[in-house]
């Protein structure tokens, strides 16, 4: 069975750290777009002033297969 994973972060953001709900384009507080597979695990910010980074969807990506 699947588990049901929210968003930790302010405002509804997926935070450093927490699993991939759906493979798209997110952005960071930083205005950093960066792509991201349902699965993976959220990175942490490197040469950033801020170790965590909050990110939201701005684009899924297409369906393959």
């Amino acid at each position: 069975m699947a588990k049901n994973h929210f968003p930790l972060g302010p405002d509804g953001a997926w935070k450093t750290g927490q699993r991939v709900p759906f493979t798209g384009f997110y952005a960071d507080q930083f205005g950093t777009v960066s792509h991201h597979e349902t699965g993976a695990t959220f990175p942490p910010c490197i040469d950033r002033k801020a170790e965590c980074a909050f990110r939201h969807l701005v684009g899924q990506s297409a369906a393959t297969g």
